[in-house]
């Protein structure tokens, strides 16, 4: 798989977002939706993970400025699971795999935060996203900030840990 950053919309990403309309990944189906423009606009940037070939996108997340340094993993998608086996760290996601480490570089030294809705489920994934945090927080890859509104959502917000990241990246 290839992930590199994008800035303007192509083909490969409408079809993404087609393909995310059918799943029912309600953040995801249209570029408006995914606060495309939005993103940019703030100084944020968006990370895509194409297959080898280049002809089909299969994951797609932003990180955009943030509380006191960015948000990533901004409406993160996939439409297949990534192929690495059990993986108690989530590197089972392109965007915590593949994508994060190219957000961590973008934001430098700034603090990185993560939010995971509470009550509102837009994909029929996030309560199990959401759940997966608490784990990751055990496991001392983030640490739970604060639950508190963003964009008329309860959400729970997560400031991730890099250099525990960094250390169970490859595990």
């Amino acid at each position: 798989m290839i992930t590199q950053r994008m800035s303007e919309p192509n083909q490969q990403l409408m079809t993404f977002i087609d393909k995310c309309e059918e799943k029912g990944f309600l953040n995801n189906k249209s570029l408006k939706l995914m606060k495309w423009e939005w993103c940019l606009e703030t100084g944020g940037a968006w990370f895509v993970t194409y297959t080898d070939d280049l002809k089909e996108i299969i994951s797609v997340s932003g990180i955009h400025p943030f509380e006191d340094g960015f948000r990533v993993l901004f409406r993160g998608a996939q439409l297949a699971t990534r192929p690495c086996g059990l993986n108690r760290y989530h590197m089972q996601s392109y965007c915590f795999a593949d994508q994060l480490p190219m957000q961590i570089d973008f934001a430098g030294n700034n603090p990185l935060y993560i939010t995971t809705n509470v009550n509102h489920d837009a994909s029929g994934k996030m309560n199990k996203v959401n759940k997966l945090f608490h784990t990751l927080c055990k496991l001392g890859v983030v640490d739970f900030v604060e639950q508190k509104e963003v964009w008329y959502q309860i959400q729970n917000i997560w400031k991730l840990n890099v250099d525990k990241y960094n250390s169970v990246k490859h595990q």
